[in-house]
């Protein structure tokens, strides 16, 4: 046998055949089968008829892969992981088990057609549901944990209540998969925090932990105590870097009180600018803080009552500098791209000063007439919009109240505002009954599309009168010929939002209309489309709480 035979025929199991041998004579094979045997004829064959040629490749690269694989030397025993952690919560009911699965695996599964047709839209309910399931003190089935830590890396406004309902094993499994560390991390951490009364355990974490199990244990304590959060905090502050003393400090704003003063008093003296700019904002927050007063003071010399026109208005005087106390106290002495130095001063100012300062300086004026007052030289919508960023910090719910107006305002103005955006953030600042009747007053004044963002600060399932004005808002724009796509933000929001009671009034919507000669063609059908979706998922969500509740729902409110 000469060499170039020798050196291409696969190893037999001698043992004279070596590894580079058998490597070689892999690689011919590959080669030959890439190339085709009638270009390239691997050597080991030679002799075999040209027909043949194929199978007998295939059956020589069968062979020699069985051999390969006979002469693996296995590896180092690997010591198992120690065993998952017990979690102590309730099992799921059965029916709530088979529903957690559909909603996982229907997530990501859009129509290949694009379109939405009737079906619920699985991937928007599953947050509902997850947020239910916590609420009741629920852990997820083991067999499920897997997709639910898919689910949270895919989306992360679904982490925090996924990681919660995963609990410590969904913790456990993530440490043994790289694509699921992002349970370890921020949120994710929380599962294994030591408890608020463990002070030994606390301590521990606090001084060794990672950054992330740090900002989740301060947030912990500082939600069960707010005192021992702030003297947690207090104890390393000095040590701390300028990034990670913004991130602590930010934790103070749950229970933030009188008590956190002095703390935040002396981080108007930080290194750091960001540091700085939070205490003071905090502080400003606090209406009875010396900041406060002080900015009170300057204020008050910014914006006073002119008396001297023939009907009482606000004259404005802003600063003419920005001088190294008021920079102390958290003004921004440099403005953004396009904005006046003194404009920028005076919001400043009026947004960090209380409220409160503001009815005796007008004559004991209340909220609503000082709003009502006309503004001298052009100065009302800066003035105005400082007002609704100070009553937004301060929570103050009569001045938001006075700030938003009459909801049959036009939609893009009011007494205070300059945007729906800003209305929003005041309507956030009342109590949830109010601001669902002011929002269902906007609705069927102006119909709905301008009250998307409106809609998105009521809480859920929307309140009536809202529920009813939404619903007849849709019903009006269905008889005016537009497509439904037009108020798709609004549709998905009301699949959301609305009570599951509302399918009952919609069921007389899903019908196919007959279509009037103006209106768009095929509108009518996909509106139909639109409301039978809307009745479906309705019914789903019903369906969805009572088998995690045990309740028995309502006659008519779902089907089966």
């Amino acid at each position: 046998m000469d060499t170039t035979t020798t050196a291409s025929t696969p190893p037999t199991g001698r043992p004279e055949d070596t590894g580079d041998e058998s490597a070689r004579a892999w690689e011919e094979l590959v080669t030959s089968a890439l190339l085709g045997t009638d270009r390239r004829p691997p050597a080991a064959l030679a002799g075999t008829a040209a027909g043949s040629l194929p199978g007998a490749l295939l059956d020589e690269a069968a062979l020699h892969t069985v051999r390969r694989r006979a002469g693996l030397r296995p590896g180092a025993a690997v010591a198992p992981p120690e065993p998952a952690p017990e979690d102590p919560r309730g099992p799921l009911p059965a029916a709530a088990g088979i529903r957690l699965e559909q909603l996982l695996a229907g997530r990501a599964s859009p129509s290949p057609s694009g379109r939405r047709g009737a079906a619920p839209d699985l991937a928007e309910l599953l947050p509902q549901w997850l947020a239910l399931a916590n609420e009741l003190g629920y852990k997820a089935p083991p067999a499920a944990l897997p997709a639910l830590l898919d689910a949270a890396r895919a989306r992360t406004d679904l982490r925090p209540q996924a990681l919660r309902l995963a609990g410590p094993r969904g913790l456990w499994l993530a440490r043994l998969n790289p694509e699921w560390r992002f349970a370890l991390r921020g949120t994710g951490a929380g599962g294994n925090l030591p408890s608020p009364d463990d002070p030994e355990g606390v301590c521990s974490l606090w001084d060794e932990g990672l950054f992330a199990e740090r900002v989740a244990l301060l947030a912990a304590v500082r939600t069960r105590d707010p005192a021992a959060g702030l003297a947690l905090l207090a104890s390393t502050w000095s040590a701390e870097r300028a990034e990670d003393r913004l991130m602590f400090l930010d934790s103070l704003r749950t229970g933030l009180s009188g008590a956190d003063e002095e703390f935040l008093e002396a981080a108007l003296a930080d290194r750091s600018r960001n540091v700085r700019a939070t205490a003071a904002e905090l502080l400003s927050a606090l209406p009875a803080s010396a900041l406060a007063g002080r900015m009170a003071g300057r204020a008050a010399t910014c914006v006073g009552l002119d008396r001297t026109a023939g009907s009482p208005r606000i004259a404005v005087e802003a600063p003419h500098e920005c001088d190294a106390a008021m920079e102390r106290d958290g003004l921004v002495a440099v403005p953004p791209a396009g904005r006046g130095e003194r404009s920028w001063w005076l919001g400043q100012l009026v947004e960090a000063a209380p409220l409160s300062c503001w009815p005796a300086r007008f004559g004991g004026r209340g909220p609503e007439e000082i709003v009502a007052l006309p503004v001298a030289d052009d100065w009302r919508a800066e003035l105005h919009a400082a007002w609704c960023r100070a009553a937004v910090r301060q929570r103050d719910a009569d001045w938001s109240r006075a700030l938003l107006g009459s909801p049959a305002a036009p939609p893009a103005t009011g007494p205070g505002t300059s945007s729906l955006a800003e209305r929003g953030r005041l309507l956030s600042m009342l109590p949830a009954e109010e601001r669902a009747r002011w929002v269902a007053s906007f609705v069927a004044a102006h119909g709905l599309s301008e009250a998307f963002q409106l809609l998105g600060v009521c809480d859920v399932p929307w309140a009536e009168p809202l529920g009813a004005a939404v619903i007849d808002a849709l019903d009006i724009a269905r008889d005016a010929g537009s497509y439904p796509w037009s108020f798709s933000g609004v549709m998905g929001l009301a699949e959301r939002c609305l009570a599951p009671a509302a399918a009952r009034q919609l069921e007389s919507l899903t019908a196919l209309p007959d279509e009037a000669e103006d209106v768009s063609p095929g509108a009518g059908g996909y509106w139909s489309e639109a409301f039978q979706r809307l009745v479906s998922t309705l019914r789903l969500r019903a369906a969805m709480r009572a088998e995690l509740t045990g309740e028995h729902a309502a006659a008519g409110t779902y089907g089966a």
